[in-house]
């Protein structure tokens, strides 16, 4: 079902964006320019950058106008670096001061869907309930969807109803709040509501042909149909299933679905190309895996025996490359650079790679067809996002490492820096240079008087740029002459300096710990998965042998038969 926490998983990205949206449309209203700055780099997803410039603005206390709407931006990029708990405290301490009504209602709102997100519905509920008055426009839509959620976890459908029919005309959200009021009728046993919200789902992809709905309607159909197929209505559940798309993120089920209604509805030959265009897909999915044994049985069926052996041949051709490629999913996770690269990647390789029509092309991506229903799952997609996060602070504390190793050269270079006779002797060997250059100079301009006219010009253009460069290091030789004692660098500054140079190391050498224990979680649950995986296969493997033995030992049966009637034949002979 696409219960609260999937869809969900389509906003919580979002969580922490929609607190700066709030501000985007007033943006121009602001008086402080850092508050400009704060949201340019927030809209570049550079939370750290943004962070910090937070932080250096809130030092030198330059928030004079938009300090609360500042803080609050600061809690949705908490929330983004995925430290939910601070980020609440953040709306928490925001509601405890006097702030405008406006900052307030939207403090409780994100506060709300915090507590939404974190499985804490009663709570959340109770935020709602500390809004007064009208929330401002640029919030209200998600205002009403996470009202409408929540109603619906606590069963209030009704008022759920009349929330989405209320705002039908420009709600977003809409098809998704149908489909999970549908599944929340369903589980009431209100079979026919659920039928007629389903079929709004799908109709509203008639009328708004955009990908994701396109995805949400096929699972309505989907859904539509196995309500037909419980109530033993197989052609209604048909018609459902014959209309769901062939590509994409649930054809797997809707043409096995298809394939075994058609069985059951005697109609063999319908049911062959729905089976066949499964057993083309990754051997890594279980639909695919099905169909190939199930393709053969329905050819033994029809008593096609060479077609079902073939098939059957075929099928464990295919499982035994399948247990092949599981075993070099295990070799690639367990690979030291793979669960980094996988993580940073994980967005490209969705985008890029069809999980469900193909195999994947780059080594770590052979992991991604044997992790589509792992990915979708919310722990996972919780170490996914933590590790993402870990990998961006160790990338960043890696620089300031680098940055430490230059600054303590520099300290290095100033503790052994000139005294007051060194600088004595720089400055009289300086002006011995000076006096030989400017002797050379002149004597070069002399020798230019020699030259043609067209020759004295171009030289001239050179004379004139050396004596203004002459000009600039008598300056600076002028200045190095007025220090009267060279800097020193103080031992405080020194020690101060040394302290943050080991505190960069030991926030590394935590971060390191911490992503090595997530990734060790990573690799036992991917494992897990793989495991799975590996179960299915081989029992379907292990089908399609004993589907194979089957056919041969019929097909030797029958030879002894020929052969006895043969014998008898010739042993009736005179």
């Amino acid at each position: 079902m696409v219960s609260a926490s999937m869809v969900n998983r389509v906003f919580l990205k979002a969580i922490a964006f929609s607190v700066v949206c709030a501000f985007a449309f007033t943006a121009q209203a602001k008086k402080d320019l850092r508050y400009g700055t704060l949201l340019y780099e927030y809209y570049q997803q550079d939370y750290f950058a943004a962070l910090v410039e937070y932080e250096y603005a809130n030092e030198l206390n330059e928030w004079l106008h938009d300090a609360d709407a500042a803080r609050l931006l600061k809690g949705g990029m908490t929330l983004s670096y995925g430290l939910p708990d601070e980020a609440q405290s953040i709306f928490k301490d925001l509601l405890d001061k006097d702030v405008s009504p406006e900052t307030r209602n939207k403090a409780w709102y994100y506060l709300a869907k915090l507590y939404y997100n974190k499985g804490q519905a009663s709570e959340a509920a109770k935020a709602l309930a500390r809004i007064k008055g009208t929330m401002p426009e640029d919030v209200v839509e998600e205002f009403n969807y996470l009202a409408t959620l929540i109603n619906m976890h606590f069963d209030h459908l009704e008022n759920a109803e009349r929330a989405i029919n209320l705002k039908k005309s420009s709600n977003p959200y809409e098809p998704y709040l149908l489909f999970n009021l549908a599944v929340k009728q369903l589980q009431r046993g209100d079979d026919a509501k659920a039928r007629s919200l389903l079929n709004e789902v799908v109709g509203y992809t008639k009328i708004n042909p955009k990908e994701e709905f396109a995805v949400l309607a096929d699972r309505a159909k989907q859904a539509l149909a196995h309500i037909h197929i419980q109530d033993q209505d197989l052609l209604g559940a048909w018609k459902y299933l014959q209309n769901v798309r062939t590509t994409g993120l649930y054809s797997n089920r809707a043409l096995l679905s298809y394939g075994w209604t058609a069985i059951k509805l005697k109609r063999f030959e319908q049911a062959i190309p729905a089976l066949k265009a499964l057993n083309k897909r990754s051997i890594s999915i279980a639909e695919v895996q099905e169909a190939k044994v199930l393709l053969a049985h329905l050819y033994e069926q029809k008593g096609a025996t060479r077609a079902a052996l073939k098939q059957y041949l075929l099928a464990e051709k295919a499982f035994a490359s399948g247990v092949d490629a599981i075993g070099g999913a295990r070799k690639i996770i367990a690979g030291q650079k793979i669960p980094e690269e996988f993580v940073v990647n994980l967005e490209a390789i969705m985008d890029e790679t069809d999980w469900y029509g193909s195999e994947p092309s780059l080594d770590y991506n052979k992991l991604t067809p044997f992790l589509i229903e792992l990915m979708s799952s919310n722990p996972f997609h919780s170490v996914i996002k933590e590790l993402r996060d870990l990998y961006a602070l160790r990338e960043n504390l890696l620089y300031w490492g680098r940055q430490a190793v230059e600054h303590q050269l520099i300290i290095k270079h100033r503790q052994q820096g000139l005294t007051s006779e060194k600088i004595a002797r720089f400055i009289k060997k300086t002006e011995k240079q000076q006096e030989d250059l400017e002797f050379q100079i002149s004597e070069l301009r002399l020798h230019t008087y020699t030259l043609d006219v067209e020759e004295q010009e171009r030289f001239s253009a050179l004379l004139e740029a050396t004596a203004q460069d002459f000009e600039f290091l008598e300056d600076r030789l002028k200045r190095v002459r007025a220090i009267e004692e060279p800097y020193r660098q103080s031992e405080e500054n020194v020690r101060w300096a040394k302290k943050l140079h080991n505190r960069i190391k030991q926030k590394l050498s935590e971060t390191d710990d911490l992503i090595d224990e997530l990734e060790r979680v990573m690799r036992i649950v991917v494992n897990a998965e793989l495991d799975k995986h590996e179960e299915r296969m081989r029992y379907y493997w292990a089908q399609a042998r004993l589907g194979k033995a089957r056919l041969y030992d019929q097909t030797l049966y029958r030879l002894e038969d020929i052969r006895e009637q043969q014998s008898n034949k010739t042993g009736e002979r005179p």
